[in-house]
């Protein structure tokens, strides 16, 4: 260290640069010592949040803070999960596992074509075979060349031969009945009775036409189906029968 009077008679000591360098290091840890104080005491005065908790503790974290809804900024759309394209059926030949003998399992068949829909065959009733029963056409709304009027007596029928498969079958009897009851007639398949005693209610006038509807069974090849009155007024006035198979 220099000595140096000035001007105005007072003394001024010089530090020269070398020593002003070795001075920093105590100033810098004077300074660290100070901060690393201050922030134990500042860690140790303030409260306990739930953040500090350990990651060890079963501490609920604190609740997420909603951030404010701008209606006027875009929804954000959240991504559709995508569905996996069904896969397609396998037939179970297809998916069977090979047999003990290693053979190919046979490839599946076509499918079954759908049945034929119901055939609808019309015979007259004029063309029937018949026993105390006549054709006439003296009323109206009949089809063919006329109608059968049965005679007043029980026991009169008309039989028709009728070609079908083997199976039930439905009969339609077109009929007119303006007498005071019903009329009644048994209904027979290749010689035996299958229905008896088959109500054909009376109508307004013998103009007026309706069906009776009955089901029997068939076999295959020609059948005779007959129709028997069984009152003492005779059947009714018939104008066709349509087998329905």
């Amino acid at each position: 260290m220099e000595d140096d009077f000035g001007y105005e008679g007072r003394r001024r000591i010089r530090v020269p640069l070398l020593e002003r360098l070795r001075a920093l290091p105590m100033v810098a840890s004077a300074v660290f010592t100070a901060a690393l104080i201050l922030l134990i005491l500042t860690t140790v005065n303030r409260p306990a949040t739930w953040n500090d908790a350990l990651p060890w503790e079963d501490e609920p974290s604190a609740a997420p803070v909603a951030a404010p809804i701008n209606a006027d900024a875009p929804v954000a759309q959240s991504p559709v999960p995508r569905t996996p394209a069904a896969r397609p059926a396998t037939t179970a030949s297809a998916s069977a596992a090979p047999s003990a003998g290693g053979s190919t399992p046979a490839p599946a068949g076509s499918p079954s074509p759908a049945p034929p829909p119901p055939r609808t065959a019309r015979y007259e009733a004029e063309s029937a075979g018949r026993s105390q029963a006549r054709t006439a056409n003296d009323h109206n709304g009949y089809s063919g060349s006329g109608f059968v009027d049965y005679d007043n007596a029980s026991g009169g029928y008309l039989q028709w031969s009728v070609p079908g498969g083997s199976g039930t079958a439905t009969l339609r009897l077109r009929f007119a009945n303006a007498s005071c009851c019903h009329r009644a007639m048994d209904i027979s398949v290749n010689g035996s009775t299958v229905l008896r005693d088959v109500r054909f209610d009376a109508m307004r006038t013998w103009d007026d036409w309706s069906t009776v509807t009955v089901t029997v069974t068939l076999t295959a090849g020609t059948n005779t189906v007959r129709a028997t009155a069984t009152s003492g007024e005779g059947g009714p006035n018939i104008d066709y029968l349509e087998v329905v198979q």
